[in-house]
């Protein structure tokens, strides 16, 4: 009769543990994935965080965390995970009654991007380890990995060289909204630029100095359509690196930045057309739209895309950074030449000869991939 008692006494706990949870076992759980930083650039290092909280009084035996991100991302502990198209993690947690548990994984961030993760998977079970529970909780978790500056000793070359220019024109343009003196006319002098004030004053013919302007920005445009036959993304993604690092060296010297590229935004969809950035915040900007380019997506016709605005806007100067060569690409430079002069970056393997028009000789700057 006793054994009979305590069989049906165990059986009743079973079942009522089991029922508690079935109904509850969700109540007060909460897991947050948060990384150390928003922004790194590519080939930082970064941590992930995982919180997970069990607010109420039924202690959670067994807690599966699952979540997945982009395999761009690296994880080097590699326990409790797998990687094919994305990276998958499960981790394993025992949670006792208004506990919480903090880890800390390690990210090695090597390649640029916007990464996130969207959601996460709970397994849990009840005390006797006899039926799974699942659940789902979204997150917002998001990293931007930045471009790496590409560096080089050509393209400091080429940059030094852009940016004498860039000087020399700003120089050369004057600001007709602001002025730093007055002084005595000269017969060059523009009857515009006359204070008639100032010469009523003296009885002397008086000129306004204008302020040198950088109101005009320096446009850059990223052409990374590729119509080999072979992709050459590492073509492509150096091309940006390029991109970032004239963008950082142009706003850091006070200069107006505006970036153009035939590639889709990993968010809006949209091609970038990022106008006048400038100063830190400028330059973050556009590492962030750089960040978000991606390349998977189809690319749109440069010429389509940008022929009207290259040709219609003015500009302090005009840089083009494209690995492509394609005749109808050069057709269009060679067509913008006649109009203003301008710099072509174009990152190549290996130092060929014979690709390019004679015309566009002078302005073309062929970077060398350097291999790392």
């Amino acid at each position: 009769m006793i054994l009979l008692f305590i069989a049906l006494f165990a059986a009743a706990l079973f079942w009522l543990q089991k029922y508690l949870y079935r109904r509850f076992w969700s109540l007060g759980i909460d897991v947050e994935l948060s990384f150390e930083e928003e922004m790194v650039q590519a080939g930082d290092q970064t941590s992930l965080f995982e919180e997970v909280q069990n607010g109420k009084w039924l202690p959670i035996p067994s807690l599966k965390v699952k979540f997945q991100c982009s395999r761009k991302l690296r994880f080097p502990d590699t326990d409790n995970s797998a990687v094919t198209d994305q990276y998958y993690r499960n981790d394993l947690f025992s949670v006792m009654p208004f506990q919480k548990i903090t880890r800390t994984h390690r990210i090695q961030c090597p390649h640029r991007g916007y990464f996130g993760i969207s959601g996460i998977d709970l397994v849990s079970t009840d005390l006797f380890f006899t039926e799974e529970m699942h659940g789902h909780l979204n997150s917002d978790t998001r990293i931007y990995v930045l471009p790496e500056l590409y560096r080089s000793a050509l393209l400091q070359d080429a940059i030094r060289k852009i940016s004498g220019e860039v000087a020399v024109r700003r120089y050369e343009i004057t600001d007709p909204f602001t002025h730093r003196g007055i002084r005595e006319y000269e017969p060059y002098d523009e009857m515009k630029s006359i204070n008639w004030k100032a010469t009523a004053k003296t009885g002397e013919l008086k000129v306004n100095i204008r302020e040198h302007t950088a109101m005009k920005a320096v446009r850059i445009f990223l052409n990374l359509q590729d119509r080999n036959i072979l992709r050459r993304e590492e073509l492509l993604e150096m091309s940006i690196s390029i991109c970032a690092r004239l963008a950082a060296e142009l706003t850091g010297s006070g200069v107006l930045a505006s970036v153009y590229a035939n590639a889709r935004d990993c968010i809006t969809d949209r091609i970038l057309s990022l106008q006048g950035a400038a100063g830190p915040g400028g330059f973050e900007d556009i590492c962030k739209s750089l960040a978000r380019l991606d390349l998977s997506k189809e690319t749109e016709d440069f010429n389509e895309c940008f022929q009207e605005r290259i040709f219609r806007e003015e500009a302090l100067y005009t840089v083009f950074i494209s690995p492509e060569r394609h005749e109808e690409f050069q057709e269009l430079l060679a067509g913008y030449r006649e109009k203003e002069d301008f710099a072509w970056l174009c990152p190549v393997k290996e130092m060929e000869e014979g690709d390019i028009r004679e015309e566009l000789a002078g302005n073309i700057v062929k970077i060398l991939e350097e291999k790392g």
